[in-house]
């Protein structure tokens, strides 16, 4: 990718696509109407640098590629969402582990930057720079809180994603490993990571069982007990469990991911008149409550999502 690359984006599908190799999670609407997005990516070397921004309220959750090591400033456009179940709150940086797992909660209005470094790179600048290892940095930090430091690297990271640029910087290694090296050095240099409580990894592990459970039984969404039973959860912890990493009840969040799945295969199959099949597949018996769920939701009836990819396509 050279120069700058803007995407637009009026899907929570899309926005997944567009982001696939840098983290492996499903986006969902928590807000309902129409979504627009804009996604600007710069490439620097081999270094991704990208920014987003959304007019809905939005849940990421999955785990993030295994090949990069991201960093990303909380500014006040950003602020007020949820990380793993904590507030992020302007002045602080996150620090992604590769494979790590992703519960992040977007907020309307969202604008945010970030940038991705192939994990070999960032293993040699730790080396050679720091005298430690990358795993032992983002171990130790994940969540980091000095406001300085997250002000210079947002302005960095905007400037790069404000101006055209000719092809011959971001293809050049040396730019991306310049980069990397000043965006490690200022969090290295930020002050002391905020520990997670134990309290929320183990509401991580209750939300990821119960997800589990409930992805493999979309057509017949698990009641209340049969998520307590997995989780071996107290009803109040499951929901309370839900409402801090997601925002959602389980029962709401069994719904979206459903109106979600009903979307995908309506898009796969924009060709046949399968709207109705779909939604009696996935559970939903009374064609009507369909229809108005999946148009309260996405802003738009499931024949018009079909009718609308068809024409587009």
């Amino acid at each position: 990718m050279n120069g700058l690359n803007h995407i637009r984006c009026q899907s929570a599908e899309q926005l997944q696509e567009a982001l696939g190799h840098i983290w492996d999670v499903e986006v969902t609407q928590s807000d309902p109407g129409p979504i627009e997005m804009v996604l600007t990516s710069a490439q620097v070397g081999d270094c991704l640098v990208y920014g987003s921004g959304s007019n809905r309220s939005l849940l990421c959750s999955g785990t993030r590629s295994d090949a990069y090591w991201t960093i990303s400033p909380i500014t006040r456009h950003c602020g007020g969402g949820r990380f793993r179940g904590q507030q992020l709150d302007e002045g602080q940086i996150l620090v992604l582990d590769p494979r790590g797992e992703v519960y992040q909660q977007i907020a309307a209005g969202h604008r945010q930057q970030a940038i991705s470094i192939p994990l070999d790179l960032a293993e040699r600048i730790a080396q050679a720079e720091h005298q430690t290892s990358a795993e032992a940095m983002w171990e130790r930090w994940c969540l980091k809180s000095d406001p300085r430091v997250a002000d210079q690297m947002a302005r960095m990271l905007e400037q790069l994603l404000s101006e055209p640029r000719s092809p011959g910087p971001e293809t050049d290694p040396d730019a991306g490993m310049e980069l990397a090296g000043k965006m490690i050095a200022l969090i290295q240099n930020a002050r002391q990571v905020r520990p997670a409580r134990s309290s929320l990894a183990q509401r991580r592990r209750i939300v990821r069982r119960a997800e589990a459970l409930i992805r493999s039984r979309l057509d017949n969404p698990p009641s209340v007990t049969e998520l307590c039973e997995a989780t071996h959860a107290s009803r109040r912890l499951l929901f309370y469990a839900f409402s801090e990493l997601l925002g959602r009840s389980p029962a709401g969040h069994a719904k979206i991911l459903r109106l979600h799945a009903a979307r995908r295969g309506i898009l796969a199959r924009s060709s046949e008149r399968c709207v109705q099949q779909i939604g009696f597949d996935l559970g939903f018996w009374h064609p009507g409550q369909f229809a108005i769920d999946y148009a309260k939701l996405f802003g738009e009836s499931p024949s018009m999502t079909r009718l609308r990819n068809n024409r587009t396509g």
